[in-house]
């Protein structure tokens, strides 16, 4: 019972990313953010990648749940959905809002006890639901009430879509084909700690794979009608790569922080100042930690202009774009951790060095990765009492 429901929100998780992924190509195309579905990707998005981790909270437990908690112009086909559940044996279960995204969801059940119905409210992607069983070996299927999304299906998940039919042919569907034995149960009780499971699940899934793949941006683009172009692909991967970085580092440090029972104040530093250089890290990253002057965008800005400026980025451009690949060359023959380890040590004793680096320590779970403090010399030489 424990692996129930691990495979719930893996259709939502595939429209999520596909949003997602469109909305980066729309702003690699224009090259800068488009306020109208800006504000909306800053509402329910967070930006360019999903959160890898989500929470659900209960309705009741907001601080005005009697108020619109589903967007205004979703409430009717929400209800709609969710009364075409309750009209087939489903029994609403709870409902819940997933504030990383914006995104609330009315959970029902089936009379089995095993088939979940789930209506989502999002406010990029519109209205949809899904219909979900679990099994026993940890494999799942869901019926999506909405088109393919364009992302790759995880291996232990069965995902079927059907856009714009009716729950009621949707469900006629699902208990027709999903297999009917070995099934798991679920509670009220039991659903939200069993959703944000499934939700890592696939997250992680995604994370061992890199992020997004290529094969996936190209596929959305087309689906889109958007051109994408090699350096769009670069530019989103690097992206996906940044924020997998982020959401390793920082459950690096955490992890650290217990095993070495770091002091509020110790912490607060490693917070300020920790840098972590993990297993998976690209030449890329290597080079947007180290030096903090790197701006990737650059790497593929047009420059017509034959002026200085122009002349300048050019040269700075072959510059970063000459370090990536030693990088690149590098990390054939060795593991991040050295590769970095060796970058600071060349620019060791340099005149213009203006970071102080310090080994902290090399940890194993959740990930392989060294632990560094990165200070700056500048913050100790011109520091006054008096100021």
């Amino acid at each position: 019972m424990e692996l129930f429901l691990q495979i719930v929100g893996g259709v939502f998780v595939g429209l999520i990313l596909f949003v997602v992924v469109a909305f980066l190509l729309i702003r690699w195309k224009l090259r800068s953010w488009l306020k109208s579905l800006g504000d909306l990707i800053s509402q329910g998005l967070a930006g360019g990648v999903p959160p890898f981790r989500v929470k659900l909270t209960k309705r009741s437990e907001l601080d005005d749940p009697e108020d619109e908690w589903v967007q205004g112009d979703h409430r009717k086909q929400f209800d709609s959905l969710s009364e075409q559940f309750e009209s087939l044996g489903f029994t609403r279960l709870e409902d819940y809002v997933i504030q990383e995204i914006a995104t609330p969801m009315r959970v029902l059940l089936d009379g089995d006890q095993s088939t979940v119905g789930v209506v989502y409210s999002h406010p990029v992607i519109g209205v949809w639901c899904d219909v979900v069983r679990r099994y026993q070996d940890g494999t799942g299927w869901t019926f999506g009430g909405t088109k393919y999304h364009g992302m790759d299906v995880p291996p232990f998940s069965t995902h079927k879509f059907f856009p714009d039919e009716p729950v009621e042919q949707i469900v006629a569907r699902f208990r027709e084909d999903a297999p009917a034995t070995d099934m798991t149960t679920i509670t009220a009780e039991e659903f939200p700690t069993y959703f944000e499971k499934a939700y890592a699940r696939e997250m992680d899934w995604r994370i061992e794979r890199g992020g997004t793949t290529e094969e996936e941006i190209r596929r959305i683009a087309e689906m889109n009608g958007e051109q994408c172009t090699d350096e769009t692909v670069r530019q989103i991967q690097l992206q996906w790569r940044t924020a997998i970085h982020q959401f390793m580092s920082d459950r690096a440090l955490k992890r650290y922080r217990k095993e070495a029972d770091l002091n509020s104040f110790e912490w607060d530093h490693l917070q300020s100042y920790g840098v972590v250089i993990h297993e998976r890290m690209h030449g890329e990253q290597l080079l947007q930690v180290f030096d903090e002057e790197y701006y990737p965008d650059i790497l593929n800005m047009e420059d017509d202009e034959d002026d200085e400026d122009a002349a300048e980025m050019r040269k700075q451009r072959e510059k970063w774009n000459q370090r990536i690949s030693e990088l690149e060359d590098a990390l054939s023959r060795g593991t991040p951790q050295q590769v970095f380890r060796d970058m600071i040590e060349l620019q060791n004793g340099s005149e213009s060095q203006q970071s102080k680096w310090e080994f902290q320590t090399s940890i194993t779970e959740p990930i392989a990765a060294d632990i560094w403090t990165r200070t700056y010399e500048d913050d100790e030489e011109n520091w006054d009492d008096e100021d």
